[in-house]
């Protein structure tokens, strides 16, 4: 995922306060972890994967689920949105 926005180093106000996002795709994989841990808290026993993308240029959070998702899936995560995907099914074993 390609982001960056240096500021000027400054303190950012000549600029309009724009945020620097130059660690944002780090940021996103911390709250993905953060995710996964609060529907496992809050009772999914099932497979779930949570990973950072861009779509349509906005970051979003793209949760995983190997079958139904949970009631509680929020539609925001600390501002960002969460798209629920139903996961492939697994690739049949080669040779099998």
């Amino acid at each position: 995922m390609l982001l960056s926005s240096r500021t000027s180093g400054v303190d950012g106000s000549s600029e309009g306060g724009r945020i620097n996002t130059e660690r944002l795709p780090i940021t996103l994989a911390l709250f993905a972890t953060a995710l996964v841990d609060e529907l496992k808290a809050r009772g999914h026993q099932g497979k779930v994967s949570v990973r950072p993308d861009l779509r349509d240029g906005i970051p979003v959070l793209v949760a995983s689920f190997a079958d139904d998702p949970p009631a509680f899936v929020p539609r925001l995560w600390h501002g960002r949105r969460v798209i629920v995907e139903k996961q492939p099914p697994p690739a049949p074993p080669p040779g099998g």
